[in-house]
């Protein structure tokens, strides 16, 4: 049985960022098709495009400086999991990051994501 993706590493401007485990969610991004019924009764979708997202908890590690997280716009994200899965954003910005409680920030970037 293989190792779930339970832990990530996150690097932006050569800084590494720890996670909380089982704390990050990514979104590829993509389609998603929604059913619209016509006048006819004939089922037909509609195509909503979302972007990718990487939702997750940081660390406050040793020297960890919140506002330039919360800075990020047209970014690199590498998150490296620990199983092995790994992802890129390209041109991420950071959605939310405002709030550091018992040394953890819950933050959410957008951008194009890519699985390596």
């Amino acid at each position: 049985m293989s190792d779930l993706l339970a832990r990530l590493k996150m690097t932006f401007d050569g800084k590494k960022y720890a996670t909380e485990e089982r704390s990050t969610t990514i979104d590829i991004g993509g389609a998603d098709n929604e059913p619209v019924l016509d006048e006819d009764g004939r089922v037909h979708t509609t195509e909503k495009l979302n972007p990718g997202m990487i939702k997750t908890t940081l660390l406050a590690t040793e020297g960890f400086k919140l506002r330039p997280v919360q800075q990020m716009k047209n970014g690199t994200i590498i998150a490296q999991g620990n199983n092995g899965l790994n992802y890129i954003m390209r041109n991420a910005k950071c959605g939310t990051a405002r709030e550091i409680s018992g040394g953890k920030i819950s933050a959410t970037f957008y951008g194009n994501v890519e699985e390596m």
